[in-house]
């Protein structure tokens, strides 16, 4: 009220002060300047409230999913010790304000607290949340009734309800590299182990294709091979696998295997040990790519053991060309369901590669070479460094963002490439362009190809292996991210 008899004063002192003027008009704006500024103050005190109670459904959405996921994972957990994980949440996505929760109901079998807020029956397994905030008032502490005594500020109350992800029909899709480039060992001493038996076994390597050698094929390709003119086949790779394993040594396409198949393992060992993880229906696609997408088993088998040996009958192949491949994968999956069905899950798909895709169409014959600045190198062959339409490329975020248009939840696990170095610049891809497209920005300079493959994925759903271990760690890690995350919000 002292604010209003402010303003009155300073209308009168107008009026007093410059008699020539009309009374009347004087009178008018003495007495309606104070409602335009209270009218105008309000207005900002409104949009204050309508922006922070934005924040806050914002806030008490995420707190309710929060409850939602652990009770998921943790059936058995007690309202008291929701509410911690709910205030967190809350407090975490509020920072610098100090909301309340007012009212926790948790319908589920175990805790079995089904009254709304609101004093209405809530549906089994669902969570509801009310939430209560305030907004400071800047000029509506005037007007009566608007703005609390206590405090002069605007009370916000919000409520969400989530659905608990119980019951969902999952389809988790793996997707791995089976490229030429994956037989690599997977240590130092598997790279060493490979080198002295292919060192001592030269005749073994390709069979079939004695000295003298052809010009696609010049000199042969021992292991591993991205090569060209045709002149290495599917069988050639095969065989390449075959003999690592006679040197003793470990791939990192057997590392890769091993861990998707502990992945299956894992998934069915949590099943059993949590009787509401067992109420999902799993369903399992297991696929690997080279130049082209290969299906592998039975699809969309709820089967563990179907799955695991679906994995064991993948084998490498080729070049990595990922753009046909991703383009297969779009339709082969489709679009995301609602969980309710067997022909409507809730999709998942992890890929497992090291982002780097093959030359296409030979480009490297005919790119723009020169001195890599990066790198102080000036490649031998064909006149230079492949410096421009380089004919390794990154993942295609464009196919990236149609898995994520579709609804389907993106994970990529990214298994580094790893170069076998130190060899002739003139025959070895790696010295005179590779590692130009991968650092562009010289040695200990970040990959565009991990930044690329982070980008692709669905937020939270990248995870970089840099050793054996890892790559059976971020399977894990990511697909059990997606099953807690399957609580379905609904406000």
């Amino acid at each position: 009220m002292r604010f209003l008899i402010a303003l009155q004063r300073i209308a009168s002192q107008m009026i007093c002060g410059d008699r020539s003027r009309s009374g009347n008009v004087a009178l008018i704006i003495a007495f309606s300047l104070p409602v335009l500024v209270m009218l105008a103050g309000g207005a900002v005190d409104f949009s204050a409230a309508v922006t922070t109670k934005s924040r806050l459904q914002d806030a008490s959405d995420a707190a309710a999913l929060a409850v939602s996921v652990e009770v998921a994972k943790n059936p058995n957990a007690t309202e008291s010790a929701l509410l911690v994980i709910a205030s967190s949440e809350l407090a975490a996505n509020e920072a610098g304000r100090s909301p309340t929760i007012t009212a926790l109901h948790v319908c589920a079998p175990v805790q079995n607290d089904c009254t709304a807020p609101d004093g209405s029956q809530m549906a089994m397994n669902t969570v509801a949340v009310a939430t209560a905030d305030y907004q400071p008032c800047a000029f509506l502490e005037i007007v009566p009734g608007v703005c609390t005594a206590t405090n002069q500020s605007i009370k916000l109350t919000t409520a969400s309800t989530t659905t608990i992800g119980f019951g969902k029909n999952l389809q988790l899709n793996l997707v791995m590299d089976s490229s030429a480039s994956m037989i690599v060992g997977s240590t130092t001493n598997d790279v060493n182990l490979i080198t002295t038996w292919v060192g001592n076994n030269w005749s073994l390597v390709k069979p079939g294709d004695p000295p003298p050698y052809t010009n696609a094929d010049n000199p042969p390709c021992a292991f591993a091979c991205h090569d060209v003119g045709s002149s290495t086949a599917s069988s050639d790779i095969q065989l390449g696998l075959t003999h690592a394993h006679s040197a003793g040594a470990t791939t990192r396409f057997d590392v890769m295997i091993s861990a998707a198949q502990q992945l299956i393992s894992h998934i069915q060992a949590e099943v059993a040990a949590n009787p509401i993880l067992a109420n999902n229906t799993y369903m399992f696609n297991v696929m690997s790519f080279d130049t082209t997408l290969h299906s592998w088993g039975t699809a969309n088998t709820t089967s563990f053991a179907t799955a695991q040996s679906a994995v064991s009958q993948v084998v490498p192949g080729l070049d990595t060309h990922m753009s046909t491949a991703l383009g297969s994968l779009i339709t082969t999956v489709g679009v995301n369901g609602n969980g309710s069905s067997k022909t409507s899950p809730l999709k998942f798909l992890i890929l497992v590669t090291d982002g780097l895709q093959s030359d296409r169409t030979q480009n490297y014959s005919s790119c723009h070479r020169g001195y890599d600045t990066a790198w102080s190198y000036d490649g031998p062959r064909n006149s230079g460094v492949c410096l421009s339409n380089q004919y390794d490329t990154t993942i295609s975020q464009s196919q990236c963002d149609s898995f994520k248009s579709n609804g389907v939840v993106l994970a990529v696990l990214e298994t580094p490439y790893v170069p076998l170095t130190g060899q002739d610049p003139w025959f070895a891809p790696y010295e005179t362009t590779v590692r130009h497209v991968i650092y562009p920005g010289g040695p200990n300079t970040p990959s565009v190809v991990s930044q690329a493959l982070q980008t692709c994925a669905s937020p939270g759903y990248y995870f970089q292996a840099t050793s054996d271990s890892e790559i059976a760690t971020g399977f894990a890690t990511l697909t059990d991210k997606f099953i807690a995350n399957s609580a379905a919000l609904a406000k």
